[in-house]
């Protein structure tokens, strides 16, 4: 095996300490009262009713930083909506959007450093297959993760999204390999699997909850390994 693709989000990393949390945290200061459980659920629901119906358009979740604010602007009013919120929209938008373009509001989980080190000594070439914003190659710059990849092929910049295979498709031509060359991991069968094993490609699903059986699942990155 040559090469190996990762997904970022739920694969590499996730909010710290949740969605949930920081909302509540921040919300505070704008009047907001709600709870972590609470505003976590809400979000959850409105982000996969907000990315159902924006279709196949969307992509990257904004293909700049203006759509991108448009993007997750439209989502989180969606948020306020649902809680009854008619505080200062705009300037509690801003200062949530803000909170998740800093590393402080992410963690990378404790088994991506160990895999990602071992298979760059055993010569693995690794890259990003993502769908994200504008804002994650600096972020994998901040949270010292930038350097393990190449290519990094986000919807954003290539304007097509996951599950569409297309962006499997132009990953694959970057490294320039078969796909029985290149091994995927991400954190969705959806997205993730489904998409890179029509291809080829050999794909496992991330699971650290042990929640899925299947023989491609693994708990940790390092049983890649």
């Amino acid at each position: 095996m040559q090469f190996m693709f990762f997904d970022v989000g739920g694969t590499l990393i996730d909010p710290y300490p949740s969605v949930g949390a920081i909302y509540e945290r921040i919300g505070r200061d704008f009047g907001l009262a709600l709870n972590e459980a609470e505003v976590e659920d809400v979000f959850r629901r409105v982000f996969t009713e907000h990315v159902r119906r924006a279709g196949d358009a969307p992509l990257a979740l904004g293909r700049d930083e203006t759509t991108t604010h448009v993007w997750w602007r439209t989502l989180v009013f969606q948020l306020f909506d649902v809680l009854g919120f008619d505080g200062d929209r705009e300037g509690l938008f801003r200062a949530y959007f803000e909170a998740f373009e800093a590393p402080a509001a992410w963690r990378v989980h404790d088994d991506v450093l160990p895999a990602l080190d071992a298979l760059k000594v055993r010569g693995v070439g690794m890259g990003v297959i993502s769908n994200w914003d504008y804002r994650l190659p600096p972020l994998l710059e901040a949270l010292g993760l930038a350097t393990y990849f190449d290519p990094v092929v986000v919807s954003f910049r290539e304007g097509v999204a996951k599950p569409s295979p297309e962006l499997y498709r132009r990953a694959l031509d970057r490294v320039g390999l078969p796909p029985g060359e290149v091994r995927y991991v991400g954190d969705h069968r959806d997205l993730d699997l489904d998409p890179a094993r029509a291809l080829g490609m050999d794909a496992f699903l991330i699971d650290r909850s042990g929640s899925h059986a299947d023989d491609r699942v693994v708990k940790a990155l390092t049983e890649l390994v």
